[in-house]
């Protein structure tokens, strides 16, 4: 097939050419674990509706879309700047022919894509399936940063030499361990195309390229973690993927495996940016904390199995009541990542190098026999992932300092409940999330905590969907939330001195 693309403000006008007969809309992109639904952002099309994502054309049709997510997954249009994720726009027929895009833009706009070449503006892909693993960004503004001969950022936004830097000790670090697998991974070109955002960061990964975005007060760690884990991906995922993560642009495909698919991919990106020194291993310490503590709340009881499973409705639907009822697989896979590489260090082997044992498409047996010297036994990611936590104090000393403390089980943004913990005092009392917090004993909401610290029960007053609720809450014991890690034997070896960190708990 072949589309011509002309951006507009807020849309971008295909016309196209293929054969008469069906083509089809995806309602999935690789990259992402989520239906996304993509015709609805079709406005018009020259052709006849056969279902929701399906239509009947001529040879020659046409067709418009609406291009305003910011979300690198997606598209946007605007009067200065275009980003096409490919399947957010463009249908198949077959997924074995060749896909042409030719760009219709106005002066002086420049493009950038890891497509073929194929004439001024055109750009060409052997099938479907390379056109979908592949972006297209273009800009008057559009500028780039060399990362080295073969890597380079394509962006509108200015970048500080500092992360430059940083970003090229991490990906010559990477491309160590992608060319202990295959050298050919690390002998081809690769664009991160990047632009800050009004939005959390993100990502999505291609094989030759990835789409980031980050806040604009990003901190310089943050940074560099997003397109380090976007760029492990080229090997794990991209290269190495679960045997039942299939291709379908038209429905979930689903595997028990997005913790290593994703967690391990982010225990890397953390390890080797601080190998690399892109990050400092305080940085390192403080995700590895975070992701325990996720482990300590009830959501815990669900396996990473489970966890990854679930990501269609759980992960990417999470609501206020996430930590009682799941796990992230990041966090949990991230966490057992460490388990493994601190069990083969003890051996004097890295986990870096286990790698090259995986075959192209893994399961869990294969897992395990890669990871057989590491003497963890991969099962443990069908229990309960909180079992993590006994297993990673064989390595490291991991405390709970808010244990017995007195306590509520709730958690405040500003003066509105975000969480309630279940089977917590505040949940028996019948404390909801989104209550606004108006008093405690009388006083404002801010001298909560000194309020709980002083009595057996507190009063509080709250309003509820518009209405005054009085509710007093018999003041409990903390299970304990906030996470003390530090060095013990082979994790201080590991880490090559002695350390310590903490992250406190946000539930009073």
């Amino acid at each position: 097939m072949y589309f011509k693309v002309t951006p507009a403000h807020r849309y971008v006008k295909v016309e196209a050419n293929g054969r008469e007969g069906e083509v089809t809309f995806p309602t999935w992109l690789p990259g992402s674990y989520v239906i996304r639904e993509m015709e609805r952002n079709i406005v018009f099309i020259d052709g006849i509706r056969i279902s929701k994502n399906k239509f009947w054309v001529r040879e020659n049709f046409s067709y418009k879309v609406y291009t305003m997510s910011w979300d690198q997954r997606e598209a946007i249009s605007t009067g200065n700047y275009m980003f096409l994720n490919g399947p957010a726009v463009f249908p198949f027929q077959s997924f074995d022919e060749r896909y042409c895009i030719e760009l219709n833009l106005p002066e002086g706009w420049k493009a950038n894509t890891t497509l073929r070449k194929e004439g001024e503006r055109t750009f060409c892909a052997r099938d479907y399936h390379e056109l979908a693993d592949s972006s297209i960004q273009a800009s008057p503004d559009l500028k780039e940063y060399k990362i080295d001969e073969l890597h380079k950022i394509s962006t509108v936004d200015v970048l500080d030499e500092e992360f430059l830097n940083k970003l090229r000790l991490v990906v010559s670090k990477e491309d160590e361990v992608f060319s202990a697998v295959d050298p050919l991974l690390s002998s081809r070109e690769y664009i991160f195309y990047f632009r800050f955002s009004s939005n959390p960061r993100g990502g999505i990964e291609h094989s030759n390229s990835s789409a980031i975005t980050s806040s604009w007060n990003s901190e310089l760690t943050s940074l560099v973690e997003v397109f380090a884990h976007e760029y492990f991906h080229r090997l794990n995922v991209k290269y190495l993927k679960p045997k039942d993560l299939k291709l379908n642009y038209e429905m979930e495909t689903y595997t028990e495996l997005l913790w290593f698919a994703e967690g391990v991919t982010d225990y890397m990106a953390y390890k080797l940016s601080w190998k690399s020194g892109g990050i400092k291993l305080q940085d390192f310490l403080k995700r590895i904390a975070e992701s325990l503590q996720k482990l300590t709340f009830r959501g815990g009881m669900m396996s990473l199995a489970e966890s990854s499973m679930t990501a269609w409705i759980k992960y990417y639907r999470r609501d206020e009541n996430y930590l009682n009822s799941a796990v992230s697989y990041y966090d949990g896979g991230l966490i057992l990542g460490l388990i493994l590489d601190l069990s083969l260090f003890r051996k004097g082997l890295r986990i870096e190098d286990q790698f090259r044992k995986i075959p192209r498409e893994y399961t869990l047996y294969d897992l395990q026999e890669a990871f057989s010297e590491a003497e963890v036994d991969l099962e443990v990611s069908r229990l309960p992932s909180r079992e993590m936590l006994k297993l990673v104090r064989n390595f490291i000393d991991v405390d709970t300092p808010d244990r017995d403390r007195p306590y509520l089980g709730i958690s405040l943004d500003g003066d509105v409940v975000s969480f309630v913990e279940d089977d917590s005092p505040a949940d028996q009392a019948g404390v909801c999330p989104r209550d606004k917090v108006l008093s405690v004993n009388g006083r404002p909401a801010e001298a909560i905590l000194k309020e709980i610290e002083k009595g057996k029960q507190v009063h509080l007053l709250l309003s509820r969907d518009g209405r005054l609720q009085e509710i007093g809450v018999v003041v409990g014991k903390s299970p304990g939330h906030g996470i003390r890690i530090s060095g013990k034997d082979v994790s201080t070896k590991w880490a090559g001195e002695e350390f310590k960190f903490e992250v406190p708990s946000r539930v009073i």
